[in-house]
């Protein structure tokens, strides 16, 4: 599953990608890694608004959920939402829909290779695509308590091209990254439920990407991890044979 994304530019350039306008009191600067599980907002363009970038919180709560404490305890499990079930599945069901689509920004994410009881950090981006979309759900959810209106995502993910099988070898899966053409209908279209089924089945080109191993700082707790090094190629003397792994 995917639960670290990076989004290393600037707002001009993410609003010049998207054709769309983030408000200036966003505050949003160059991410490097974010953990979904500190749910942090995340710039995206919904079905509904495409010509806004809003942020929106990673860790979809769903409009029905009842209480503060049933809507944090949901959002611990729908970081991901899987495609192949994302129109029977609760919690997601009533955003899709809905048509509540989104285009997730990203300028890579993160997965781990395992090798015994050993894992390894990889960053994946895209060889032509300096920012890509990654398909996303949201939906709207009203604090009975407090009136407070919250807006939340979860990244659709997939069966893993051949790359990303080799890489992420425990689970194979990855993020639904779309084309251009699957980014315009996930966007812009009217879609029935076959169609959204036939865009996040078609596995973007393992052809099309890259890959390096980095270090482990990613995952430290002592370091910050939010910073330009953790982007930065790291040699493992386990990985020297696998060539496979290297895009």
């Amino acid at each position: 599953m995917c639960f670290h994304n990076s989004l290393s530019v600037d707002q001009p350039a993410l609003e010049k990608r998207y054709k769309a306008k983030l408000d200036d009191s966003a505050g949003f600067t160059p991410v490097y890694h974010a953990n979904a599980y500190q749910f942090p907002d995340w710039p995206v363009v919904t079905h509904q608004q495409p010509g806004k970038l809003q942020m929106l919180q990673w860790g979809l709560i769903p409009k029905w959920a009842k209480s503060r404490q049933d809507a944090d305890d949901i959002r611990t499990r729908t970081l991901n939402a899987r495609s192949e079930t994302v129109f029977d599945k609760p919690s997601f069901r009533s955003a899709i829909q809905a048509g509540r689509r989104c285009l997730i920004p990203s300028t890579g994410f993160y997965e781990w290779h395992t090798i015994g009881s050993k894992k390894f950090p990889f960053f994946i981006n895209l060889k032509n695509q300096k920012i890509f979309s990654i398909a996303g759900i949201w939906d709207e959810w009203t604090d009975p308590e407090t009136g407070e209106v919250q807006q939340t995502f979860s990244l659709l993910t997939t069966e893993a091209n051949p790359l990303l099988a080799r890489i992420h070898n425990t689970k194979q899966r990855m993020p639904v990254v779309l084309t251009p053409e699957h980014e315009k209908a996930w966007l812009h279209d009217d879609l029935t439920e076959a169609e959204v089924l036939v865009i996040t089945g078609d596995l973007f080109p393992a052809g099309q990407m890259h890959s390096h191993s980095i270090s482990k700082r990613i995952t430290s707790r002592t370091e910050p991890t939010d910073v330009p090094e953790v982007l930065a190629p790291a040699n493992y003397p386990e990985l020297q044979n696998r060539a496979e792994l290297f895009a």
